[in-house]
């Protein structure tokens, strides 16, 4: 999640530089047909590229806190209140993305997905077996 959070606050600071040339590269040939872009265009990217950044940080800083505090304290709630948001984003961000044509951020989200559930299935077995044996 400090990840996120770092990669956030790089995209939404950095936005111009964030847009290297493989990212262009990849935009360009799904959204522009690998035509070379002017310069609204690429004014468009970094302001999209730093609202994304936003974003990225207010999900990572939630999701940290969340992690941090009630999670630890073996809160039930907790669980669920990561566990159902990643879940939306993935199928509707990897599926808008499916749609669009740009795999590559299937694939990014593939793997930061499974980097987020795995620790999460393996913490809820033990939080909710846990709670089943006390009652």
């Amino acid at each position: 999640m400090i990840m996120v959070i770092v990669a956030g606050v790089f995209l939404a600071i950095f936005s111009g530089f964030a847009n290297t040339q493989f990212l262009d590269a990849k935009i360009n040939k799904v959204f522009l047909y690998g035509s070379n872009t002017g310069h609204q265009i690429e004014s468009l990217k970094n302001w999209y590229t730093g609202l994304v950044g936003a974003l990225m940080m207010g999900w990572g800083i939630s999701m940290l806190y969340v992690v941090s505090h009630p999670l630890r304290k073996r809160e039930q709630w907790a669980w669920r209140s990561i566990f159902y948001p990643v879940v939306v984003w993935y199928i509707i961000d990897s599926g808008i993305s499916a749609y669009f044509g740009v795999i590559f951020n299937v694939v990014i989200n593939t793997i930061l997905f499974l980097q987020i559930m795995a620790p999460l299935l393996f913490l809820r077995n033990q939080l909710f077996e846990k709670i089943k044996t006390t009652t």
